[in-house]
């Protein structure tokens, strides 16, 4: 399926075999940094060509999107871009249907989509995308999404502003559970866990964004708007501080109890944060009948000391450790080996972007 982006918000666009051997860029804007990886098929696999993390301040990423191009190199005709969006505005959806073809599916999508997504059909762009084709009892379970198009004419505008043209602008979940189903875990792999479910908690800048996985393929999508920005809130609160010394405070951790403020604030938001996920651990085992048995963390809070240990000591389930820049080639030519592999659990959604492109 290619449908023209401006005219309709799409998913995946395959990749013809001739092309193979282009590269790919997948471009994760944040809402204080940048990310892109650029991305080249393998005989053996993937390779990661280039990567590169810009941090900005305030709304306008177009200086950070400027030294990626730089530090990518120039983004020829042949080179895809994959961009995403996320957050407030976008939706993702669940359904069950009677089992159908692709092409009879999004006809009737196009007619109920209203029921499902609480915006205005004119305001929204929409798609949906079978699951499991071969689904029990002739149903089949249906991923459908919705992204307010002023969102997605922003993100488009500020990337051509920069010479970007993307080929496809997708919901950052999405790549998330992309990269997954291709680098999980051993101890996360469909044939490990049959019958049983994954859970991805990856706290962003500005929220948090569960994903469940079961049987290889996504089952549940929830964004939390709670994020590390409150973590750092919080602490300027609590220290008396300015946001940005908050920012530097939390940096720096607290391994030892030496600073209870940052304990303190970090443990404040987690409890949110952990109240909300438990909440939908608990609707969709109830829904699925499907227990949460492994949780993989991600996202921007990783790299604040404390938050991981803090995260734990409220589950059950075993944290387990997933970076997917460790399962993939590297490239000399792409420098820093060290500091992407460190920034792996935080390129989750660009790496998963760019190999959307493959799908």
């Amino acid at each position: 399926m290619h449908i023209i982006l401006e005219t309709y918000f799409h998913f995946i666009k395959k990749l013809f075999l001739s092309q193979k051997e282009a590269e790919v860029i997948g471009l994760d804007i944040g809402a204080s940094v940048c990310r892109a990886v650029k991305l080249k098929r393998r005989l053996d696999g993937f390779e990661v060509v280039r990567w590169a993390a810009e941090p900005f301040n305030g709304t306008d990423e177009k200086p950070a999107l400027t030294k990626i191009i730089e530090k990518l190199g120039a983004i020829s005709r042949s080179c895809t871009v994959l961009a995403s969006v996320s957050g407030k505005g976008t939706l993702i959806r669940y359904i069950d249907m009677p089992r159908m073809s692709s092409s009879d599916l999004h006809k009737a999508f196009a007619m109920e989509a209203d029921k499902y997504f609480p915006f205005p059909r004119e305001t929204v762009h929409i798609d949906c995308s079978i699951l499991d084709p071969k689904g029990k009892d002739k149903r089949m379970t249906v991923l459908a999404a919705a992204v307010k198009k002023d969102i997605v004419e922003a993100r488009l505008k500020s990337l051509k502003d920069c010479g970007i043209e993307p080929s496809v602008i997708t919901i950052a979940s999405v790549a998330v559970g992309n990269i997954f189903t291709r680098f999980s875990p051993a101890t996360c792999t469909q044939a490990s866990l049959a019958g049983k479910a994954v859970a991805i908690v990856d706290i962003g800048e500005t929220f948090t964004t569960l994903i469940i996985m079961a049987d290889g393929m996504p089952k549940f999508t929830r964004d939390i708007f709670i994020g590390v920005v409150d973590m750092a809130r919080s602490l300027s609160n609590i220290a008396g501080v300015p946001l940005d010394q908050a920012r530097a405070l939390l940096a720096s951790g607290d391994v030892n109890g030496e600073k209870p403020d940052v304990a303190r604030s970090i443990e404040a938001v987690l409890s949110n944060i952990v109240a909300e996920v438990r909440l939908s651990f608990d609707y969709f085992s109830t829904e699925k009948n499907l227990a949460v048995v492994r949780i993989c963390l991600i996202g921007e809070a990783v790299q604040v000391p404390g938050v991981e240990p803090g995260f734990a000591r409220h589950f059950d389930a075993p944290l387990v450790a997933w970076n997917p820049l460790e399962m993939i080639h590297i490239s000399a030519e792409a420098g820093n080996r060290d500091g992407l592999v460190t920034e792996g659990r935080r390129m989750a959604t660009a790496l998963g972007l760019a190999l959307s492109e493959y799908d």
